[in-house]
């Protein structure tokens, strides 16, 4: 049986990122949100990032209250280089650090072949979520505390072409390269990882297998992977929750 994510309550006496600063673009998103409530939980101050304030004040509702002191919303964009190192330099004069970061960035999309694509589905889906995905990368790697991580999320369409969904697959699949080649590049000076997502159950899609994960677990596998020094340079695949209960019990020994 699955542990249950911390309640509020009794997160004040296990609070293993506290003092931490963990950034979370994307964290107004469906699986975005329970990552951020996950190092909420932990005891991190969180900092979202986006552009759109009905999104951000919604996340904030979502959250409620009793973890709400140590989210920070902040009003800003990353889809380009500038917008992205911009925000970057701003969380570290605020806050004096950043030590995790937790880009979940971009969605689902399905619809049409790929000799069908719109320019416009191209840009959105592609070339846009990829830029953003480098931008922040380019941006924050460099201002990673020296025990930081760097944390992608993916889904399984970045390892498996899905008809009519190829523009996300090949998204999928430069992100992955892209965090193959920031671990070769980084040759173990800070933790770059990715966890490869099958299908989750969130609020957008609150029904489901029983054996997939939820965003709350999704998160629950962000934190550890953030406390579990040893766990560099990999891809964790986390379709189901009995691959998710066996990553877990590794990373935390």
């Amino acid at each position: 049986m699955s542990t249950p994510p911390l309640s509020p309550e009794t997160q004040q006496h296990h609070a293993p990122l506290d003092g931490k600063v963990v950034v979370v673009p994307g964290g107004t998103g469906n699986v975005g949100e329970g990552i951020v409530r996950a190092f909420l939980l932990a005891g991190a101050t969180v900092v979202v990032p986006g552009r759109s304030q009905e999104r951000l004040e919604g996340l904030a509702e979502l959250i409620g209250p009793q973890l709400g002191d140590r989210l920070i919303r902040l009003p800003a964009g990353y889809g380009t280089f500038a917008e992205a190192t911009d925000l970057a330099e701003r969380i570290v004069t605020d806050h004096g650090r950043i030590d995790h970061v937790v880009p979940s960035i971009g969605g689902w999309w399905r619809g049409k072949a790929l000799w069908q694509v719109s320019e416009t589905d191209w840009q959105q889906h592609f070339v846009e979520t990829t830029t953003s995905h480098v931008a922040v990368a380019r941006a924050f790697i460099p201002r990673l505390d020296a025990d930081g991580s760097y944390t992608l999320i993916t889904g399984f369409a970045a390892r498996e072409p899905y008809p009519q969904a190829g523009i996300i697959s090949m998204h999928g699949a430069a992100v992955l390269m892209m965090r193959e080649a920031l671990s070769a590049e980084l040759r173990g000076r800070r933790r770059a990882n990715n966890l490869l997502l099958g299908p989750v159950i969130s609020r957008s899609r609150p029904n489901g297998d029983p054996s997939w994960l939820t965003a709350g677990r999704v998160g629950e596998a962000a934190v550890a992977v953030a406390l579990a020094p040893s766990v560099r340079d990999e891809s964790i695949r986390l379709g189901t929750l009995e691959e998710l209960e066996k990553e877990l019990a590794r990373m935390r020994g």
